[in-house]
């Protein structure tokens, strides 16, 4: 019995021992367990610390930015950092050690003054204005040292949790080596010898997985890692704030069905060839890209796309580490701005401008675009100058500037052409759209409350605006400028605080009026009232203007006659300006009294032209254009040769020119049955002699536009028709 009981004792020590290595080995793990546990709280605390530390290096990039750009959305990102700040300062107050809680109620204090400081000294400045006075104030009340102080404590006791963080590493490496030694020295319990093992894989991947995610919690780097098969396989905080993923799942989508630039509301605005670096033999650095968020921030960032190849040289994806280099790109901006900004308004100056505008106009003669450009004086500024002084003008311009930047488009380009004459570029626009932008300028300026302004003629400020267009009225950017400032001084000439355009028109009319700028300004505000009124019949103006005054030639008029008749046909049918537009493009036929009210419009335009006396002359060719060869047309009932020529030519003109246009009531006839319509009405309605000239011509050429039928008319020798005028 005795070495039985001996073995069964041994077994039992054995088991005993066991037992005691096993619960020994048990509560070594338990008390690793612990200190990881401990090690993830202080790790949490340090990203607490970090997040603070970012806060309030936002927080005071956030008040600068509000200082040099005066954005409300800088101001309400400083005040949601400050809320941030405040509330982890609270947070780390209560679990901090008490040893270290004095150091977190010091930075706690310091962010309440410098928040103070800014809601009550900086911010009320800059929105007055004052960006000095708030950069003075920012110096002065020690805001500046307040930030820099609260920064250094804040590094002060990140050090202090990552000194933390190192003891109780160590002491959790500690409790898991003892649990390992006792596990293996024991060597009586296999599978819990492979439980330790395995225990000590998990501790090397749980430290492993720490390591890495404070790099991505603390690096204020977007780092987003893409697989081999294109699709996303981690990305970090710091991407998904800047590029608004916060929320989403975006890990094992494929990278271009994420990053493929905004299409759709949602959608992000960052794009990069991915696909490329994958496939390209070395890694892709230092790419500049621009980014808007969907709430319309604007950033500027460095990208490099790295390869991840392993020992035999395989790659297995990339990694893309875009870096935020907004504020340097602000800050060299604005120096490259200081250059070409005019230094009282900050709007481009002159010689800038001009750069720009023949750049514009380059690109749409490129491209095949449009262009508008827009020029505006301050009325009445020299007197204001003269009654409030200098100081008080140069505030005017100051406001005035930040108002026209206000109300353009986002495209459009503001600049200062020189004293109180400013200007627009507009690209892409076409004359209707410059004049929308012309008239909420002027609204905008006329309605602003500048000072003094009671006392300036009307009670306001206003500016008289000059439009002009690209391809349409000019040919280069020179012209657009002398074009535009034609049509600004029109604008001063004739009652100022209104928007004038500058009509094609002018081209032909300045040949034929050389030297008289009155006369042509007195032209040019009647077809803008034509213009103002329906596009189509200004459109219908022009080309009646060019058949009457190539018929005009084809009779064998002198170029007097034939000045006249020209200018007749671009006003005969300015009496609609006194007619509704529902009755002008009216669908169906007209009632009678519809009929009375337009056959009133010769009338009412020879009425106003008679008003100009340098245009007398043209007064009847413009009332009887709708008088009938037979006697029966309107509003004096002439007959034949008793209706002035330039009126029978301009009656031929106009019908042509209105049976071979779609309207609204009817569609439009072919040049053959047009014509064929005139050689009927030869002799009833229109001057037989003139018909047959004007059939003659077009028939013989076969003239199938309006270019056409103008060239056909000026061929051949005056008499063709049959008779000599």
């Amino acid at each position: 019995m005795g070495p039985r009981v001996g073995t069964r004792a041994q077994i039992a020590g054995l088991m005993l021992i066991a037992i005691l290595l096993a619960a020994y080995v048990l509560l070594r793990v338990t008390q690793a367990a612990v200190g990881l546990d401990q090690v993830s709280v202080v790790v949490n605390k340090v990203i607490t610390v970090a997040q603070l530390h970012d806060h309030v290096l936002r927080q005071s990039y956030a008040i600068r930015g509000y200082m040099l750009y005066r954005h409300p959305a800088y101001r309400e990102e400083f005040r949601h950092y400050a809320r941030l700040s405040q509330q982890e300062m609270e947070q780390l107050r209560q679990v901090v050690r008490p040893a270290r809680k004095a150091l977190v109620e010091e930075i706690l204090v310091r962010q309440q003054k410098y928040v103070a400081l800014c809601e009550k000294e900086i911010i009320p400045l800059v929105e007055q204005g004052n960006i000095e006075d708030a950069a003075r104030a920012a110096r002065q009340s020690g805001a500046v040292i307040l930030i820099e102080e609260m920064l250094d404590q804040v590094d002060k006791l990140q050090e202090m949790r990552l000194m933390d963080l190192n003891e109780s590493l160590h002491e959790a490496i500690f409790s898991i080596r003892q649990a390992l030694w006792w596990g293996f020295g024991g060597g009586l319990l296999i599978l819990f010898t492979a439980a330790i093992f395995g225990f000590l894989v998990n501790r090397r991947l749980i430290l492993e997985n720490l390591v890495y995610r404070l790099i991505l919690l603390n690096t204020r780097n977007a780092i987003i890692v893409v697989h081999r098969d294109g699709r996303i396989y981690l990305i970090n905080r710091a991407a998904e704030e800047i590029f608004g993923l916060n929320g989403r799942a975006v890990a094992g989508m494929p990278f271009e069905a994420v990053f493929t630039g905004r299409q759709r509301p949602g959608e992000v605005a960052f794009s990069y060839p991915v696909a490329a670096a994958l496939t390209a033999g070395e890694d892709i650095c230092n790419v500049e890209q621009s980014y808007i968020t969907t709430n319309g921030w604007h950033y500027a960032l460095l990208t490099d796309c790295l390869q991840l190849r392993d020992k035999r040289g395989r790659v297995h994806g990339v990694v893309l580490i875009t870096r935020d280099i907004t504020e340097r790109k602000v800050v060299e901006e604005k120096l490259r701005g200081l250059a070409v900004r005019d230094s009282l308004t900050m709007l481009y100056n002159h010689s800038y401008f001009k750069q720009v505008l023949d750049r514009e106009v380059a690109r749409a003669s490129e491209q095949g675009g449009k262009l508008a450009y827009l020029m505006m004086d301050v009325d009445n500024f020299k007197s204001y100058n003269d009654q409030f002084g200098h100081p008080a003008g140069d505030e005017l311009l100051r406001q005035l500037a930040r108002l026209l930047e206000k109300n353009v488009r986002q495209v459009d380009i503001v600049g200062r052409y020189g004293g109180d004459e400013f200007a627009v570029i507009l690209p892409g626009a076409d004359q209707a759209v410059a004049v929308e932008v012309g008239e909420r300028l002027r609204r905008a300026i006329a309605d602003y409350p500048f000072p003094y302004r009671e006392l300036m003629p009307g009670g306001r400020i206003t500016v008289s605006v000059g439009v002009s267009c690209f391809p349409g009225d000019a040919s280069s950017a020179a012209e657009l400028i002398r074009q535009a400032d034609e049509a600004m001084y029109n604008a001063k000439r004739n009652a100022k605080n209104r928007v004038e355009v500058w009509f094609s028109a002018f081209k032909e009319l300045e040949l034929d009026w050389p030297g008289e700028r009155d006369v042509l300004y007195s032209i040019g505000g009647l077809l803008a009232m034509v213009n103002n009124k329906d596009r189509y019949t200004y459109g219908h103006s022009e080309k009646v203007a060019h058949y009457a005054t190539a018929l005009a030639r084809a009779t064998g008029l002198a170029p007097e006659e034939v000045k006249k008749i020209k200018v007749a046909a671009f006003l005969h049918d300015l009496g609609k300006v006194d007619i509704p537009e529902e009755i002008l493009n009216k669908p169906g036929p007209l009632s009678e009294a519809e009929k009375e009210l337009c056959q009133c419009h010769p009338v009412i335009g020879a009425e106003i032209v008679q008003q100009i006396k340098s245009l007398e002359e043209m007064v009847p060719l413009i009332r009887h254009h709708h008088e009938r060869y037979d006697g029966k047309g309107y509003p004096d009932g002439l007959a034949g040769e008793a209706i002035p020529l330039g009126a029978r030519i301009i009656a031929i003109a106009d019908s042509f020119d209105a049976m071979t246009t779609n309207r609204p009531y009817r569609r439009a006839k072919t040049h053959r049955e047009a014509l064929e319509e005139i050689r009927k009405e030869a002799g009833r309605q229109f001057d037989p002699h003139l018909a047959e000239l004007f059939v003659t011509r077009c028939a013989g050429s076969g003239a199938s536009d309006a270019g056409e039928v103008e060239h056909a008319l000026n061929e051949g020798p005056p008499t063709s028709a049959g008779k000599q005028f």
